[in-house]
């Protein structure tokens, strides 16, 4: 049944007015059946997430023993081919990326206006140093690429802080309820979030586009994409996906990996499902 939508969905767009059907040969239109996998790894356990600390954009480290932890993930990915790797460059992302798959490199890729602001008198002393050094001399030109775009929602003033330490702030609660309505004071509101990871999965989109020589054939294997990235990008980037989650649906646990079949019809347009990893 799901084919069946999938597939009339596909002849809609094909046909739609904007494709100029009569001047597109029909191969072309099969170029417009572009399929990625996704597999969305949320990063290891930190001292903030042991504790049950809000954990945004203070840049703190995997705790020791991060290489126990991993390893079920690292030895299952071992057998998988990547197209394209994306991380978070919060050093959390980086590290756990480090431990799954050794022989990455990281690289930064900004689009134009794209910033986020990291100064290195406020980046926490790490709980995990053993990778620090490394990742500092990793960050030259490889296969994997540092994106922003994928950090943790920003909590602003309530960053390291706990439910019980905010439980009596009014503010807190009201964002507790309405999250998409109250911004952590200093924080990012939920706006400016979903609006960077839309931007991300377009930016996939026309990866996709821009990857194409010709038309793939209808047992070819999509394209799988490695996003190493935070629990709340997980949540949103399958509640903005799949149809029937919201944003509480999934709850990954640190190292968990989840895998999205994603079709994408188009900017914004996007038919997919949850896979069995």
């Amino acid at each position: 049944m799901k084919q069946d939508i999938a597939a009339k969905r596909t002849v809609e767009y094909a046909q739609s007015p904007n494709s100029q059907e009569d001047k597109v040969p029909y191969y072309a239109k099969e170029v417009l059946h572009r399929d990625l996998e996704l597999v969305l790894v949320r990063h290891g356990t930190t001292l903030w997430n042991r504790e049950r600390r809000y954990l945004g954009h203070s840049d703190l480290g995997l705790l020791p023993g991060a290489e126990q932890e991993l390893e079920p993930l690292r030895e299952k990915l071992q057998r998988h081919s990547f197209a394209r790797i994306y991380c978070s460059d919060l050093i959390r992302c980086r590290q756990t990326l480090q431990i799954i798959l050794p022989e990455s490199e990281l690289k930064p890729e900004l689009e134009v206006g794209t910033h986020f602001e990291s100064k290195p008198e406020s980046r926490l002393e790490l709980t995990s140093k053993w990778e620090s050094e490394r990742f500092l001399s990793n960050m030259s030109v490889g296969s994997t690429i540092m994106e922003p775009r994928l950090r943790e929602l920003h909590f602003g003033e309530w960053d390291g802080k706990t439910y019980d330490m905010l439980k009596d702030v009014e503010l807190y609660r009201a964002w507790i309820d309405e999250p998409q309505r109250i911004t952590p004071p200093g924080g990012e509101s939920w706006a400016d979030f979903v609006n960077r990871l839309r931007k991300f999965l377009d930016s996939l989109y026309k990866w996709r586009v821009a990857m194409e020589v010709q038309p793939m054939g209808l047992t070819a294997a999509p394209p799988s994409i490695l996003i190493v990235t935070h629990g709340g990008v997980i949540r949103q980037l399958a509640c903005m996906l799949i149809p029937g989650h919201d944003f509480w649906s999934l709850n990954p646990k640190p190292g968990a990996a989840i895998r999205i079949q994603l079709r994408l019809a188009g900017p914004h347009n996007y038919i997919a499902k949850m896979l069995l990893h």
